[in-house]
This record gives structure tokens, sequence and C-alpha cells, in this order.
């Protein structure tokens, strides 16, 4: 991995379990070679800073797709029914949880307000635009060792 999880929970100071992190790595990885044309595998930089903003490039992309993926799993969880007083019967959306006496509150409404987390969970040229303007963030003007932007995405010099 270009950011193992040690350096994603000292360095980064993520949250994600280690079993989360091996999964949602590999899928910032995945996108990262996408946008870069998989320069990473060959050419990986080698100053300390470019490594840096490379590790944390995947470190924030894995935590955006598992903060997604955790989302989804919570708005699937969260789907049902509630009857209200007068015998109607509405969609409902989880709005809090407290853990002292356990109550979870519901909003009937089935309408919530939108996160970029939730928008992104909900509309995929969303959430691409926001994987893209993350690996943007971190890899623009950073060259791989050979001195070749991360993404540039012209024919890579010496390759065919």
């Amino acid at each position: 991995m270009y950011a193992d999880y040690e350096y994603y929970q000292t360095e980064y100071g993520g949250k994600m379990s280690a079993d989360d992190y091996k999964r949602f790595g590999r899928r910032a990885e995945r996108r990262i070679d996408s946008i870069t044309g998989g320069k990473l595998q060959f050419a990986f930089p080698t100053n300390g800073r470019d490594v840096e903003a490379v590790k944390d490039c995947v470190c924030e992309l894995a935590d955006i797709l598992w903060q997604i993926d955790s989302y989804n799993a919570a708005a699937m969880e969260s789907m049902g029914t509630v009857a209200q007083a007068d015998g109607t019967v509405k969609g409902k959306v989880i709005t809090s949880i407290s853990s002292g006496s356990e109550s979870i509150g519901y909003s009937a409404s089935g309408t919530f307000d939108k996160t970029d987390v939730m928008r992104a969970a909900g509309d995929k040229e969303y959430r691409e635009i926001k994987e893209y303007g993350i690996i943007s963030f971190w890899l623009t003007g950073v060259p791989d060792v050979n001195g070749v932007n991360l993404l540039y995405a012209g024919a890579y010099p010496g390759k065919r």
C-alpha cells in the first residue's frame, strides 16, 4: 500500500479500523492509480514531502469512501416506517441516537440536511468530482521519481 495503517492512524489521525482501512485504502489507491495513469506503481516519488502528499491523499480519499459507505449502511438501517398517532404511516429517517437509555429519534418527513457525504452517497457524478478534488489537492505539482507530474495525462516519457 502507498500508505500503511500505521501511517493512517499515527500521522494522518484516522479513525477507521485496520480491516476497514485495508478495504477502503485499496479502493483509494485504485482511484488514484486511475487518475495518475498508474505512475505510482513504477515511479513512486522519493522526496519526503511528495511521499507524504501521496500518503495523505490515500488517507483522505479512504476516509471519504469509508464515510460514504458508512452513510449508505446507516441509511439502509434507518429505512422503514413510523406509525403516527392518527393512524397514518410515514417513512422514517434517524435524526438522533442516544446511548444512556437507548433512545433513537426519527423524522417522519423522510428528509434531512445534505452534507457532502450524503450528496456523494446518492450522486455518483458528485462523488467522482469530490474524489478528483481530493486527488487534485494533494497531487497537483507532485512529481514522480522521474520528475513527471503525477497528474500529467500525456504519454509517459520513455514508455510505450
